[in-house]
């Protein structure tokens, strides 16, 4: 029994590395290294991958060590840079200030031109920069093409609705003509009846019909008289009527030819400057001359960004400040004292974070080095190859 139990005990200690590393990885920051209870000695290849986990683990935890030593020692020389900046006093510290103010001023109106959202693309304002001497006059002709375009299309309805008029007006006296040639035949019609009627009753039935040929002549005259002289009027109201449609048509003709110039005037121009209509283009050419002065005027504010920028970092130079560069974009803790104090407190908690980090990766480095010298002295028959492992650790 004691055997048995003496076998698994065996069996439960001694887990392969892979899943004791894992296991390690998730623990608590002081067991990062493994102890070598948890290997199996025995075994050449735990054995190697357990050693060679310990080297691993020194390599790693220096290689972080040189890491936060480097930013460590960046911190160090800012606070130092901060120390040396307290001693500017008289000139150079009113001069400091006032090239500090003036970036931060400076630094604000860049900003507040950089997040403009009105502001005219790059494409755009290269494109009105390149047609500049034209754009001006364009407008002028823009707006009088498209007033131009307004006054033919009203003029092309007003002449197609004369145009709709003559032809009513020619229908009808069409109408009226053929009308009328019905009547006159309705009137033939009738006297060469009334004629005959009467030629009956005067030879067959001897009556006297003096009286009715007067009567049917003078009411044939009569109503032949009125259709002619009507006829003619629709004649004449047809021949005006055709005479002013021609006119409309060779005027309508005219207008058409005049509209599809400027249409095409139009549409080149649009094509031109790339818009749909002259507001754009106005509204366009504003925002150009706008930007154009703010574009100067930001130029301007860059050079005397720039100047005041290398005179602040001449000032700090001559302090022997590590780095000077770095106050042109930390203008505001050197106009308040305050800001310089978060600056400051800023700096010294990162030192503090990075000191931490140096200790638990030097505490780390050294377990695992005393692990590797507790191997050797424990386990005196493998002292040769763990010596090799970690010759030929170092050398690559």
């Amino acid at each position: 029994m004691k055997f048995w139990k003496t076998w698994f005990k065996r069996t439960e200690k001694y887990k392969p590395i892979e899943e004791l590393i894992e296991e390690e990885l998730v623990a608590e920051e002081e067991s990062y290294v493994l102890s070598k209870d948890q290997v199996d000695m025995k075994s050449s290849s735990d054995r190697q991958r357990y050693v060679e986990s310990l080297l691993e683990q020194i390599a790693d935890a220096q290689k972080q060590i040189d890491t936060y030593k480097t930013e460590y020692n960046t911190v160090n020389r800012y606070l130092q840079d901060m120390e040396d900046m307290d001693q500017i006093a008289g000139e150079d510290r009113e001069s400091l200030q006032e090239h500090a103010k003036a970036i931060h001023l400076l630094e604000l109106d860049k900003h507040k031109y950089e997040e403009k959202k009105q502001r005219l693309s790059d494409a755009d304002f290269a494109k009105m920069e390149r047609l500049e001497d034209d754009t001006d006059e364009a407008v002028k002709k823009l707006r009088e093409a498209e007033e131009y375009q307004q006054a033919i299309r009203s003029d092309l309805t007003r002449l197609e609705n004369e145009k709709q008029a003559c032809l009513y007006r020619k229908q009808e006296a069409g109408m009226a003509m053929e009308n009328l040639r019905g009547m006159a035949l309705i009137c033939t019609v009738a006297l060469f009846a009334c004629m005959g009627m009467l030629l009956f009753m005067q030879f067959v039935l001897e009556m006297k019909t003096q009286i009715g040929y007067i009567l049917t002549a003078a009411v044939a005259a009569i109503a032949l008289t009125a259709i002619y002289m009507k006829y003619l009027e629709a004649a004449g109201e047809k021949r005006r009527s055709s005479a002013s449609l021609n006119k409309v048509i060779l005027l309508q003709n005219r207008v058409k030819i005049r509209y599809v110039n400027n249409t095409n005037l139009l549409e080149y121009l649009y094509m031109k400057f790339e818009i749909k209509s002259a507001k754009d283009l106005a509204t366009m050419w504003e925002q150009y001359l706008s930007e154009k002065e703010e574009r100067e005027r930001i130029k301007e504010t860059m050079k005397e960004l720039s100047f005041s920028q290398d005179q602040l970092v001449r000032i700090l130079r001559r302090y022997h400040l590590h780095d000077p560069l770095i106050w042109l974009h930390q203008t505001e803790a050197i106009l308040d004292s305050k800001e310089m104090v978060e600056v400051r407190h800023a700096l010294i908690m990162r030192r503090q974070k990075l000191r931490k980090q140096m200790e638990f990766n030097t505490q780390n480095a050294e377990r695992a080095q005393a692990q590797v010298r507790e191997l050797v002295s424990e386990y005196p028959q493998y002292a040769k190859e763990i010596l090799r492992m970690l010759s030929d650790y170092e050398e690559r």
